[in-house]
């Protein structure tokens, strides 16, 4: 016996998805989007989609680590310096 269901047609009430929506797809792609959010002073928007990356692999307490070693070892760019601990973290 086959079972037929409707589905609606109707559009209008659906959003584009965003960049974040396309990112957070589970509960650790939504943690790595808030800890992206919280390290605003480390990170740059341009490569969001390699420091997700890096966030998801690495896990955020490790992420967290090399964000307070970076603030406290960087003489001039404390970005740089984080950036360069994450590439060398994986």
């Amino acid at each position: 016996m086959y079972t037929q269901q409707l589905v609606s047609t109707d559009t209008t009430g659906l959003k584009k998805p965003t960049d974040k929506q396309l990112i957070s797809t589970g509960k650790k792609q939504f943690e790595v989007d808030l800890l992206f959010d919280d390290l605003k002073d480390l990170v740059n928007d341009k490569f969001r989609a390699w420091y997700c990356k890096m966030f998801f692999k690495l896990g955020r307490e490790k992420v967290l680590v090399l964000a307070s070693q970076a603030r406290a070892d960087a003489k001039k760019d404390s970005r740089r310096l984080f950036s360069y601990l994450l590439k060398k973290s994986v």
